[in-house]
Order: C-alpha cells, then structure tokens, then sequence
C-alpha cells in the first residue's frame, strides 16, 4: 500500500489541471445548490467518478485518473453507491430514534428526565459502535459495488464480512489514514483559504471535497489490486471468450496446407517419368543383344 501516492498520482497525469479543474467546478456549484436540493445531482456524479477512479486503480491503469465524459453513468453510477450506503446505515438512522424520544423525555424533569438521559446515552453508543463499524466495512462494500456496480453486489453482508476479516489489518491501516488525510487536506485548505481573505475559501472548499474523496477512492483502488474481491461478477471469464477469436485465427492456417502448392512438387517427378521408362525400355534391348552374341559361339561349337 502506497499512501503518498494516492495524492502525488494526481500530478503525474498529463491532463490532471483540466480534470481538477472541472471536478472543482461540480463541487462549488453543488455547494452553492445544496439548499435547493440540486446540488445533490453534482455530488452524485463525483461519486460515481470516484467509482470509476477505483475501478482504475483497481485495474492497474497507468493514469487512473477518468476524463469528465461520462456525466450520466456518474450520475446513474453515483446514485447506486448512494443506496448501498444507506442501507449500510440504516441502523445507526434508526438507533437516532429512541435517542430522539429520550431527548424529549429529559425535558420532563424528575425520574423521566433520568430514563430520558439513559436512553440517550444508550442510544449514542450504539450509534457511536455502530458508525464505526460502517467505517470498518466502507472499504469492502464500496469494492464489492465496484466490482459490477450493482446495487446488490454493494450488499453481499457475508462476503464483504469476510473480506474485511481476511485483510482486517490492512483495512484498519487505510481506514485511520484516510481519516487523518481528510482532517489534514480540510485543515491546510482551510487555511489556504483564510489567507486569501476567505475569497480563496470558494475555491478551497470545493477542492478540499474533490481531493478527499479522490484520495479515499484510490487508497480503496490499492485494497482491491493487492486484495482481490471475489463478490460480485466482475470475474465472467471475459478474457477467454475474447481470446476465442484468436482461437478461430488459428483455423486459418490448417488452409493453408489446402494450397496448390504441393500439387506443384509432384510436377517435376512427372517429367523425370519418361526418362526413367525410356532407360527401362533400353534395358530390355540390351538383354537380347547379349543372348545373340551368346549365340553364334554355341553355332560354332
């Protein structure tokens, strides 16, 4: 696992001013949106380009970093992700209900206030437990959903389960690093901004998210090339039913034999025919000659 790199890799890409450039304009404006709810759309498509980033990552392409040309699979992309995370958090949402119910009741006073404030208590611990649990497995059902991006391939419980147990180490490494990542990238933008008379914040701010989220995406990319994930179907024997066709070529050459070539050698043997029968038909005159000759010596005796 190489933690730098997912940040230097950003510079190494011949294109990388243009790529974060436009994906800090879909972050501003999806942060100036957001109180209309449109700017949901924006965050939407960075996920699912964040998806696309893990995938080449995960594949070991030179550049991973994707082009901005694929705005409705990102978005399409972006909200499958959004519902497997929520589904992932379901629980904690609802552990905030009793938390909310034993809010009220401490406005009571006297023993409802009591109940009211261990309920709470209660309650944001298993919010607390269970939210870190959702860090744990984030790694395992973001690459379980990139393997084909399906909903339910992001939901496979026992096999992203699994998977984090098998690399539980390296996952809790990449969990804690990202998080300080994030803390650091927010706080040295943060500051960026603040010297640039908190105009810079406006640029700043976008990038802050951007960068975060691109660091996460490809720490996760690294887990899923050193850790395969055997979920989902990205595994179809795809490769050898694209080789087949090479496979067909090789028919091709038993034709080759089918050419008038050989029937060509035969040719010259043909010729030679002749020659050979002509010295055979030689061969018997020969013979008679030598019985005369044997003859007039027995007239003579």
């Amino acid at each position: 696992m190489d933690y730098a790199k997912a940040l230097t890799f950003i510079t190494e890409d011949p294109r990388w001013k243009e790529k974060i450039a436009i994906g800090g304009g879909v972050a501003l404006i999806s942060i100036l949106l957001s109180f209309i709810l449109i700017g949901v759309i924006g965050f939407l498509i960075i996920s699912g380009y964040a998806v696309r980033l893990l995938q080449n990552v995960r594949d070991g392409k030179t550049h991973p970093l994707p082009e901005w040309d694929a705005w409705g699979d990102d978005l399409v992309r972006g909200f499958k992700f959004l519902v497997v995370s929520l589904v992932w958090s379901l629980p904690a949402i609802i552990f905030t209900i009793p938390s909310t119910i034993g809010g009220m009741l401490t406005e009571g006073g006297g023993s409802a206030e009591t109940v009211g404030g261990i309920i709470v208590f209660c309650a944001t611990c298993l919010v607390s437990l269970y939210s870190l649990f959702v860090a744990l497995v984030s790694p395992g059902f973001t690459i379980g959903f990139a393997t084909d991006e399906r909903i339910g391939s992001g939901l496979q419980f026992t096999k992203i389960w699994n998977w984090t147990q098998q690399n539980i180490g390296q996952v809790v490494i990449a969990v804690i690093v990202i998080i300080v990542a994030g803390i650091a990238i927010s706080l040295v933008g943060s500051i960026a901004g603040a010297l640039l008379c908190l105009v810079g914040l406006v640029v700043t701010l976008p990038l802050i998210m951007l960068i975060t989220t691109i660091y996460q995406f490809h720490i996760y990319g690294q887990l899923a090339y050193a850790f395969p994930y055997d979920g989902g179907d990205r595994l179809p024997v795809v490769p050898p039913t694209d080789w087949t066709p090479d496979a067909g070529d090789l028919a091709v050459t038993p034709a080759v034999p089918e050419t008038p070539v050989q029937p060509e050698t035969p040719a010259a043997p043909e010729a030679e025919e002749p020659s050979s029968d002509a010295t055979a038909e030689g061969a018997p005159e020969s013979t008679p000659d030598s019985d005369e000759t044997e003859q007039p010596p027995a007239a003579q005796a």
